[in-house]
């Protein structure tokens, strides 16, 4: 088929062409103008306190991308929203078919909506998921920081009871201190010896030989306690590094969490109705074409059907005719001539009769002949 062919099937079906799109076009706005109205509330989320700021984990340059990317998860926790149909009754799957988290441009603010048929609804349940998203956050921040803190300060503990027990075992507050002491009364009782001896005492000198070997006896058993006073000592100033670090991550994760569930931090906005006249210009040229399209496939359907029925019935019209042809060609007078039957010598001569002449047939024998049969069939043999 050709263009022109297309073109005069369109102008011979172009009601059906019109009526599909225009029908489609009417019941979507129907649909669309008789639906019930809804709201659309938004609560903005002002996060100038909670990126950027000290001790904030959204610092540097992926900060902004960072917070985002937490809150729109911690929006979708089943805690959150377990947290937010307990105060608004909306179960957890209409919060996910009806909240929408989005980053206001490329700032750090959020904004979180919901909407539905209620406007109070639509309020509570927008307000609600900002809070509970924003506690959610922090509070799980705060938590962790609590709980390093308390880590940290338990080894800071123990390792303080280890280094008091070492104390109370050998009866030395501060080994290194005594071991210090001790070092000082070996060099001093030398200082002495060789003092003595510089002077000529050599008996003096040589009855210092005795109290320094006792005091460095001494000074070698401090080597076992130092080793191990250094070791507790090593794990004590560890711990209370690690203590420091903590502490100022837990006031950190308190500034956050109170800069977070303060008043301020979340805006809510009035709630909006749904704009269906926006809507129904949105949607309108979508249906129509999809009507236009469906509207072509049914003047094609309906061609095609017409054809194929006007084909068959062409094919049984012809049938017809040839079966016609065949009838009046062996009719009863296919074979007259005149309207008198042609002559068959083989006829029987009996009027009426089918059968075909034979010459043994007896009845047409004469007597003489009936008797030369069996001699001619004997001689034959």
């Amino acid at each position: 088929m050709e263009i022109i062919d297309y073109l005069r099937i369109a102008r011979r079906r172009w009601w059906i062409l019109v009526a599909v799109p225009v029908l489609a076009g009417l019941a979507a706005a129907v649909l669309i103008l008789s639906a019930p109205a809804s709201y659309t509330t938004t609560a903005t989320v002002s996060s100038g306190a909670l990126v950027s700021s000290d001790g904030s984990p959204f610092s540097g340059p992926q900060g902004t991308a960072q917070f985002v990317a937490a809150f729109t998860a911690a929006s979708q926790n089943p805690q959150t929203r377990q947290a937010v149909q307990t105060q608004t009754g909306v179960s957890a799957v209409d919060q996910a078919d009806g909240v929408a988290v989005t980053q206001v441009g490329t700032s750090s603010d959020i904004q979180v909506a919901f909407t539905s048929g209620d406007r109070k609804l639509s309020a509570a349940v927008a307000n609600a998921t900002a809070k509970e998203t924003l506690k959610h956050m922090v509070t799980v921040r705060a938590d962790q920081a609590v709980a390093t803190r308390d880590r940290a300060q338990q080894s800071a503990t123990d390792a303080n009871a280890a280094i008091d027990a070492l104390a109370t075992k050998y009866q030395m507050a501060d080994p290194p201190k005594a071991y210090q002491t001790q070092l000082g009364q070996v060099a001093s009782l030398q200082q002495q010896q060789a003092t003595m001896r510089a002077s000529g005492n050599a008996i003096g000198a040589a009855a210092m030989d005795a109290p320094i070997a006792a005091a460095k006896k001494e000074l070698v058993a401090f080597l076992p306690i130092l080793a191990e006073y250094n070791d507790l000592n090593s794990r004590q100033t560890a711990a209370s590094s690690d203590l420091a670090q903590a502490q100022a991550e837990w006031r950190h994760a308190l500034a956050l969490k109170a800069a977070a569930t303060s008043d301020g931090v979340v805006y809510l906005g009035p709630a909006t109705p749904a704009d269906k006249k926006a809507t129904l210009v949105a949607t309108l040229p979508v249906i129509i074409g999809v009507g236009l399209f469906l509207a072509v496939l049914l003047v094609l359907l309906i061609e095609v059907t017409t054809r194929l029925r006007g084909r068959k019935t062409a094919a049984v019209d012809e049938e017809a005719v040839v079966a016609e042809h065949d009838e009046h060609a062996t009719g009863p007078d296919a074979h007259t001539i005149n309207g008198h039957e042609p002559f068959n010598a083989d006829a029987s001569p009996v009027a009426g009769s089918t059968r075909t002449r034979s010459i043994d047939d007896p009845d047409i024998l004469s007597d003489t002949e009936q008797e030369a049969a069996p001699e001619a069939a004997r001689s034959r043999v």
